[in-house]
């Protein structure tokens, strides 16, 4: 029996290829040992070393399936932080572009105001310089009056007592309209 044939008997009794490997190491298979020759050489392997090795090999098992168990865990938690960020980050967008439309919405309802009071503002000057146009016409009108009045006031100074009479009727009548 060779050495490949002596790992497919021992596979094919629930041994792994690497333990099969390890226990056949002391065989010279030169000598083409028999199935009994090679049962005695892994006899000693077969028994409390290959409790040992299956322990060991379920221990490293569970450490294996607890790392994983841990890993998808952790990749778990992190999925779950990073679609909390994301939903933060998405909550955080909308509520500055939420401010951003409030502000445009402000700021467009200033600049309406703003042209609004513009325009009154505009409208409040062609009525202040007619006023001040109309006021400076009165202002002649009343400078002309008094002009008037001073004038007729110094004729009637110049006339006798009953001519004083007749010229200030006379001048509260042409004051009168």
């Amino acid at each position: 029996m060779n050495k490949s044939q002596a790992i497919n008997l021992l596979e094919g009794e629930g041994w792994t290829t690497a333990d099969a490997k390890r226990a056949l190491e002391k065989i010279d298979f030169k000598t083409n040992p028999d199935e009994i020759t090679i049962r005695r050489a892994i006899s000693h392997f077969a028994g409390f070393e290959l409790i040992n090795r299956q322990r060991l090999q379920a221990a490293q098992k569970g450490l294996v399936t607890k790392k994983t168990n841990e890993l998808e865990r952790k990749e778990k938690e992190y999925a779950a932080k990073i679609d909390q960020l994301i939903n933060y980050q998405r909550q955080e967008r909308d509520k500055r572009e939420n401010e951003i439309q409030s502000s445009y919405d402000k700021n467009n309802l200033v600049e309406d105001r703003l042209k609004a009071i513009t325009s009154q503002n505009k409208d409040l000057i062609v009525v202040n310089e007619r006023l001040m146009k109309d006021n400076k016409d009165l202002k002649n009108l009343v400078d002309e009056i008094r002009l008037k009045l001073a004038i007729n006031t110094k004729k009637i100074l110049q006339y006798e007592d009953s001519e004083i009479r007749r010229a200030v009727i006379h001048l509260f009548k042409s004051t009168l309209g």
